[in-house]
C-alpha cells in the first residue's frame, strides 16, 4: 500500500467518523441518536462508497471516483452524494451535491438559485471578447 493510498484511507475513515459525530451533535442534545445503518467500501484504486442513516431521520451517502494523474500521488477525485436532515422548522431537507476540480456544487429545492445572466453582461461579452480571455484557457 502506498503512502498516498494509506493517507487516503485514513482520511476517508476520519471523514466518516466526523460526519457521524457532526450528525449526532446536530441533533437535539436531550435525545439519544442511534445508528440504523452504515456502510463503507473502498477499492485498491481509492474509489469509495459510504452511507449512513440515523434514527432521527438524518442520512447521507457519497461515492468518490479517483482518476490517477500522470505523476505518482497526483490525480483527481470526483465525488457525488447527498444528505438529508430534519430542520428546526420540522421540514426534512435533502441536498445533493457534486465535488470535483470545479468545486462543490450543491443542489436542493431550499437553496437559492443564482440569477440568470443579465443582458448587459452578454452584450459586453459579445462586444469585448478580450475581457474574457481567461475563460478560454
Amino acid at each position: 500500500m502506498t503512502t498516498m493510498h494509506a493517507l487516503t484511507v485514513t482520511f476517508l475513515h476520519q471523514m466518516i467518523v466526523f460526519a457521524l459525530v457532526a450528525a449526532a451533535f446536530a441533533a437535539p442534545q436531550d435525545q439519544e441518536v442511534n445508528i440504523l445503518s452504515q456502510t463503507f467500501e473502498q477499492d485498491d484504486a481509492g474509489n469509495y462508497n459510504f452511507a449512513y442513516e440515523l434514527d432521527n431521520g438524518q442520512r447521507a451517502d457519497e461515492a468518490g471516483v479517483v482518476t490517477a494523474g500522470a505523476e505518482p500521488e497526483t490525480g483527481t477525485i470526483d465525488v457525488t452524494g447527498s444528505y438529508t436532515f430534519l430542520g428546526d422548522d420540522g421540514i426534512t431537507y435533502t441536498v445533493s451535491y457534486q465535488a470535483n476540480e470545479a468545486g462543490f456544487a450543491p443542489q436542493a429545492d431550499h437553496l437559492p438559485v443564482a440569477p440568470a445572466q443579465i443582458p448587459e453582461y452578454a452584450q459586453l461579452r459579445e462586444e469585448h471578447p478580450e475581457l474574457f480571455w481567461a475563460e478560454s484557457q
